[in-house]
């Protein structure tokens, strides 16, 4: 499941989950509006992978094994690594293909850049997270374990990678299924730091009389204050 790092700066950190303990002091159901909260910045969905909301989840597909089958997405964080507790995925797993791994884009050195992506495939490797070859050398010069059995040969859990890197901040989270990797499934819930995530699609109203009776609050794509703001939006301006 090896994914390019790609560029993130300190100016692209949108969504903030605070956290000052190794498990945060509640955990909270929340939602993902798809696409609109996945960095496009970092997306690496190719030409033929895709993904779309369905029910709650979050439908991702490869067609075949070439390098253009591949769907990564990420969420954009400011959160330690001391307090991202163990993340998972909740994968149905509709077809006998391939499996997505959960990737964590990180800041090893608190310099405000990514510096390498920490990649958790349970089902392959257990509790074991590996980091990808585009990782910068003292990243993996500072990885835990330097054998092999993993996915790649610097690895170790995340109690060890925080260990090694006390001041690491993950920088966005995700997943990536592929390259060159069949599959088909459901990704029911995403857990991160101890907040469940799951799926939905973009609401967008297309006329004012959508905005009564509470139409408004339904809106995700703008997001508007009162039923007012919603109804001035399709105003016409002349």
């Amino acid at each position: 499941m090896r994914s390019p790092l790609p560029a993130l700066t300190a100016a692209a950190v949108g969504l903030v989950l605070a956290a000052s303990a190794v498990s945060p002091a509640s955990a909270a159901a929340r939602t993902l509006t798809v696409p609109d909260d996945f960095n496009p910045t970092l997306s690496d969905t190719r030409a033929t992978g895709s993904y779309g909301v369905e029910g709650t989840g979050l439908r991702i597909t490869t067609t075949g094994s070439a390098s253009t089958d591949k769907v990564a997405e990420y969420v954009t964080t400011e959160t330690p690594l001391a307090a991202v507790g163990e993340p998972s995925l909740t994968f149905r797993n509709t077809s006998s293909g391939g499996t997505p791994g959960y990737q964590l884009v990180v800041d090893f050195d608190a310099d405000g850049s990514s510096d390498g992506i920490l990649i958790g495939e349970p089902g392959v490797y257990g509790n074991d997270w590996w980091v990808n070859d585009a990782a910068k050398q003292f990243v993996k010069d500072g990885a835990p374990s330097h054998t092999g059995g993993s996915g790649s040969a610097n690895h170790g859990t995340l109690d060890q990678w925080r260990a090694a890197f006390p001041s690491a901040t993950v920088q966005a989270f995700g997943f990536s299924l592929g390259s060159g990797v069949k599959g088909d499934g459901v990704i029911d819930a995403i857990t991160f730091a101890g907040d469940t995530y799951t799926f939905a699609k973009a609401v967008v109203l297309t006329s004012k009389d959508q905005c009564k009776n509470g139409g408004w609050a339904t809106s995700t794509k703008p997001v508007f204050a009162n039923q007012g703001a919603c109804v001035s939006s399709f105003a016409v301006k002349k």
